[in-house]
């Protein structure tokens, strides 16, 4: 019997297994619930140039596998150094690099007696409680208060911008169990949709292809969507983490317990952008973070400067955890009007309305409801090898949150769906 296999997501996870198992000359058809390719890799172009709403970086350049496609595929790209950036507080003075560099070693020192702590401990922890028990960081001098401020900005940098998880919910144990590629992080000046683009050609992929139901039968696996019924003999599902936890899409038979009980404890965190694009560069075009010591506790940290990836003067502002859901209640307009709010306070009231802006929406994405995983408080690591488990030889698991060593990352999602490919290419192997 011919192999037909079906793959659910055409985003990074869904398209290396579909290429992979092409080229072993297998039958490949992919379900995209979206219109487009990329899942949470989703490059906009309305404004004239690529901006990323979704991921952005390769995180590591060194031996990672999506700098060895942009290398493949001859991408253009551009660097980032997080150390090229400028903090300013609440009243607009700019902050002197020694004392940023003063408060990221007493962070660091912080979080590692944090981490320790939490570790001697017999049960997990959120990172906010730990911090307060163990951080050691005195508040209640007036003479500190700024570098307080800037503990603080460099805990929200570290911690709730990296996982878009709120910290109360974060777990100590885990937060920072994924391994890491050496080198520096890099962006792509025409878009990181260019790399799915090219692992895509001829695919046979199946726009607005919104799955209902997955079905484990007799002779193969049955996928319902929407407006149509397809039939392969094995399936990989790449839904996402936060898709599964919403039980839009109907496994039957039930996924086994130990899989639903990982699903069930595992979160999605939320990063989300908004863009501005102003009519000329206000800030300091040569640096790459612009960072706010936030005192009001508003949702805005970190402004990334767009213009030495896009050659236009943009500002991307991020916000994270609770601050950017509640967010996403809000207008454009009013959203826009908070962050250029910041900005003024940083660069003073002359800072100009922008003349373009978007504004994303993660944890509201029905195709994702949300920006990457996490573990929170009562998972484990040990829950994302249950999520990527297969269930018999029929259907597999693949997508950033099935990886162990690299979550929330797009060279995580991609070596998922490598395996899982290669897994499903053995079980054919097996019963041939």
């Amino acid at each position: 019997m011919a192999k037909s296999v079906l793959i659910i997501g055409a985003g990074i996870a869904g398209i290396a297994a579909a290429n992979f198992l092409q080229k072993q000359n297998i039958q490949v058809t992919v379900l995209e619930g979206r219109d487009r390719l990329g899942g949470r890799i989703y490059t906009d172009r309305t404004l004239g140039y690529p901006v990323d709403l979704g991921a952005s970086w390769i995180h590591g350049i060194k031996k990672n596998p999506i700098g060895k496609l942009a290398k493949q595929y001859h991408l253009p790209l551009v660097k980032t150094d997080y150390d090229n950036l400028v903090i300013y507080d609440h009243n607009g003075n700019k902050i002197r690099e020694k004392d940023i560099w003063k408060s990221w070693k007493q962070f660091a020192k912080a979080i590692a007696r944090v981490k320790r702590k939490a570790e001697s401990l017999e049960s997990d922890l959120s990172i906010a409680r730990a911090w307060q028990e163990f951080a050691k960081v005195e508040e209640n001098n007036e003479e500190q208060n700024q570098s307080i401020d800037l503990i603080h900005w460099c805990r929200a940098s570290e911690l709730l911008v990296e996982t878009g998880m709120d910290l109360e919910r974060l777990s100590c144990w885990y937060w920072d169990e994924d391994e890491d590629f050496a080198g520096a992080d890099y962006l792509f000046p025409e878009g990181y949709d260019r790399i799915v683009a090219q692992l895509s050609e001829n695919l046979d992929i199946r726009y607005q292809q919104i799955v209902t139901q997955i079905a484990i039968v007799e002779d193969g696996v049955n996928v319902t969507t929407e407006t149509d019924n397809f039939k392969g003999t094995e399936a990989i599902s790449t839904l996402p983490l936060g898709v599964l936890k919403a039980g839009s899409v109907q496994f039957l038979p039930e996924l086994p317990p130990n899989k639903r009980e990982a699903i069930a404890r595992l979160e999605m965190g939320t990063l989300n952008k908004i863009v501005l694009q102003f009519p000329e560069t206000f800030w300091e075009g040569d640096r790459d973070l612009i960072g706010y010591l936030n005192r009001e506790n508003s949702a805005f940290w970190e402004f990334f400067n767009g213009q030495k990836c896009s050659g236009r003067p943009v500002l991307i502002a991020l916000t994270a955890g609770k601050a950017a859901r509640e967010l996403e209640n809000q207008s454009d307009r009013e959203i826009v009007s908070q962050a250029i709010a910041i900005l003024r306070r940083m660069f003073g009231p002359s800072v100009p309305e922008p003349e373009n802006a978007r504004v994303t929406r993660w944890s509201r994405d029905r195709f994702s409801w949300g920006s990457y995983s996490q573990i929170p408080v009562g998972a484990t690591i040990d829950d994302r090898d249950r999520l990527a488990e297969a269930v018999g030889s029929r259907l597999f698991f693949a997508g950033e949150a099935t990886s162990r060593d690299y979550p929330g990352t797009v060279h995580g999602a991609y070596l998922s769906g490598l395996r899982a490919a290669r897994e499903l290419a053995e079980a054919i192997a097996a019963y041939k």
